[in-house]
């Protein structure tokens, strides 16, 4: 008589590799649109940047430019000094006290990966929900099409002025973060190493090269590219309900983060094969 199989064929619904199948390109799909929408607007928006000279363009320039900007670099500071200070405390705890060593490892993680990273997750924490939610409030209210009525671009005057201040800010704040974190990260080697805190930065600007820094505003620009592309892409997507708000929020920040870390990856995967 044939026994029963029990291999875990015979139990597992031959219908559930299906649906995930179908749930895998469904989210293909939903990825790709917003690849191709974010794209689309950050086109526009290169090719627009003249609108900026007009004042009220401006000023929605200058107002994004401080909230993701200015406004952020207490808090920036903050996890700057945590990350510097950790990462010299951490190799001095394992490799000793080589003053050498500790700069080198400080250009590795902060300069190269880390600074540019935590730079553009705070700007995603703090102001790409915050712009998908403004937007889509904005259109939920019909406030688009009354800026249309009145012969007025939407795009020009709420998205060209909002990726411009985004992506300068998370470039500037990528600069910012690397400085604090390198300055924070040498003063605690200089202390527990006993070294001159001079010698270290001395040491530091002999160290790194020209290439990473140009690596960091490269990082920085294409970041606050995709941040601010991606979030006014998902504001501008909101269906007419105010349960959107919080739906365009949350696929803001998650795509805004896969986006980051994917280009990251590229870069990372460009640098090692070439």
């Amino acid at each position: 008589m044939q026994q029963p199989s029990t291999e875990p064929e015979s139990i597992i619904p031959t219908h559930l590799s299906w649906r995930r199948k179908i749930l895998l390109r469904l989210q293909m799909r939903v990825v790709r649109r917003a690849v191709g929408g974010a794209l689309a607007l950050l086109w526009y928006a290169l090719n627009n940047l003249r609108v900026l000279r007009v004042a009220p363009v401006n000023a929605v320039f200058q107002r994004q430019l401080f909230f993701t900007g200015v406004e952020a670099l207490s808090i920036v500071a903050v996890f700057a000094l945590l990350v510097g200070a950790l990462v010299i405390t951490q190799t001095i705890a394992l490799a000793g006290p080589d003053s050498t060593l500790a700069v080198k490892i400080l250009i590795w993680t902060v300069v190269r990966e880390v600074g540019p990273l935590f730079a553009a997750i705070i700007i995603i924490a703090r102001s790409s929900a915050a712009i998908a939610s403004e937007l889509a409030l904005m259109k939920i209210r019909g406030e688009l099409l009354s800026l249309e009525r009145m012969g007025i671009s939407p795009q020009d005057y709420l998205l060209v002025p909002r990726i411009a201040g985004v992506t300068l800010a998370v470039l500037a704040l990528t600069i910012y973060f690397q400085l604090v974190a390198v300055g924070g990260g040498l003063a605690v080697s200089a202390v527990f190493q006993n070294v001159s805190y001079l010698d270290q930065i001395e040491r530091f600007l002999q160290t790194v090269k020209l290439s990473e820094y140009a690596e960091v505003a490269f990082k920085g620009s294409l970041f606050g590219l995709a941040i601010s592309s991606i979030s006014c892409y998902n504001g501008m997507q909101a269906k007419p309900s105010v349960t959107e708000v919080p739906k365009v929020a949350i696929r803001a920040v998650l795509q805004s983060l896969l986006f980051v870390f994917t280009l990251d990856a590229l870069i990372a995967y460009f640098n090692m094969a070439f």
